[in-house]
């Protein structure tokens, strides 16, 4: 995300006082933002992630606020100018109603003009990252992938299994990750009920030429700007 984020951004960040990195994360970004002089402030449901974040902004003796929150129902100590979601996080909320509850929470944070940068992942990047069964060994970690996912429904899955080695053993862990996808017109229609007043978008796949999986068409970046009035 770093070139796309250099260049959609690269007019607004000289100008942002505050900002906020929602799921952050390990706080990549909001360290990015910090080390910039941005008053900056993480923001994740993760408990691990959160912890994360705290130690490297410690290791780095940077001041970012980190705070453990819903990206549906988030609220910050005070207005911000920018507000990024990257990597896709945001097509891991629930259901797809929620989108209209981030748009709003990130509107309740910005101050009036202020932006909200993301990126979502398409539909046809769910049929290109959500099929088969793929499977990655290294030596002490082997990781199985089985995925899926509904055109009807807008839905994508993956069924994780983790074999770890510890000692002799080798111990196994299930994770399943789902995500939720929108059309353009309905981003562009819960940003506007929530006060943005210009939607921007480009496709991400010049901003990933090193990544032969993001081809045109399967992954978006947003820029939302809240409305003035």
């Amino acid at each position: 995300m770093n070139l796309a984020r250099a260049r959609v951004l690269g007019g607004i960040l000289p100008h942002v006082e505050a900002a906020c990195d929602l799921a952050c994360g390990t706080g990549t970004t909001a360290l990015i933002f910090a080390r910039k002089g941005i008053r900056t402030f993480a923001v994740d449901l993760s408990p691990a992630m959160c912890r994360l974040a705290r130690e490297k902004a410690d290791s780095a003796r940077l001041d970012i606020r980190v705070i453990r929150a819903d990206m549906r129902s988030f609220q910050l100590p005070e207005p911000v100018d920018l507000v990024t979601c990257e990597c896709d996080a945001l097509n891991h909320v629930p259901s797809k109603a929620d989108l209209r509850r981030v748009a709003t929470a990130v509107s309740r944070a910005l101050r009036p003009g202020g932006y909200f940068f993301f990126d979502v992942n398409n539909s046809k990047g769910f049929e290109r990252y959500w099929s088969g069964t793929h499977w990655m060994e290294k030596p002490s970690v082997v990781l199985l992938m089985r995925n899926g996912h509904s055109r009807r429904a807008d839905r994508a899955w993956s069924d994780v299994e983790w074999f770890i080695r510890d000692g002799n053993c080798w111990r196994r862990r299930h994770e399943r990750v789902e995500e939720v996808c929108w059309s353009s017109e309905e981003i562009q229609s819960a940003l506007k009920r929530a006060g943005f007043d210009r939607v921007r978008a480009w496709d991400a796949a010049p901003f990933f030429k090193n990544n032969p999986m993001i081809v045109r068409g399967c992954r978006t970046i947003y820029l939302a700007r809240k409305s003035r009035g």
